[in-house]
């Protein structure tokens, strides 16, 4: 993992240096908000380990030039699930933070392709009931590493729309592999 980040740093250094040196304009920057929806495969610890499914909603906004922006993003999503014939049900509630850096680049004139790496914060709630009895659980709040992609296609100049996978590596110890959220969605540069 360590390795990866390596590389992601080192291709945003790279390429913001090389794209500031070709634009002649490091100071501009601008504001740019996006509501997002998505979908992403989670990994879930109660009641064992294993991986599931669930809708999310949020918003985005980066901040600067688009060779090297810095990006905050705020998501919430709950799924529901059933186990043992219906006897037991769990309800997970998670807010999910990320706050990091984007790399964007132009292909063509409508056609943009962004990097993103970051640091990624999650708060859980769990809630399990079975036979009536409802019991809650509320994990520590931890902060795990981000990188992914995504393409935006520029409409009338002020309007995009975005689609993009990211990969959050979450190292627990009952799961190896990183969770993976694909979004699509529109931005509003203002």
């Amino acid at each position: 993992m360590k390795n990866i980040l390596r590389f992601v740093s080192f291709i945003l250094i790279i390429s913001s240096s090389t794209n500031a040196l070709a634009y002649g304009n490091i100071s501009k920057g601008n504001l740019t908000i996006e509501p997002i929806v998505g979908y992403e495969r989670v990994q879930s610890i109660l009641p064992t380990p294993h991986t599931s499914n669930r809708l999310f909603y949020g918003a985005r906004a980066n901040w600067g030039p688009q060779y090297l922006s810095l990006e905050a993003e705020v998501t919430q999503s709950k799924e529901d699930e059933t186990y043992n014939s219906g006897t037991v049900e769990m309800a997970e509630t998670s807010t999910n933070y990320k706050l990091g850096l984007r790399s964007a680049y132009n292909i063509g004139s409508s056609l943009r392709w962004y990097l993103r790496a970051g640091a990624s914060a999650r708060e859980s709630k769990y809630e399990r009931t079975e036979a009536g009895v409802t019991t809650t659980q509320e994990p520590a709040t931890y902060v795990s590493p981000y990188a992914g992609s995504g393409l935006s296609i520029n409409m009338l100049g002020v309007f995009s729309l975005n689609a993009g996978i990211t990969a959050v590596f979450t190292n627990h110890r009952e799961i190896e592999e990183p969770e993976y959220q694909s979004s699509l969605g529109f931005s509003i540069r203002i």
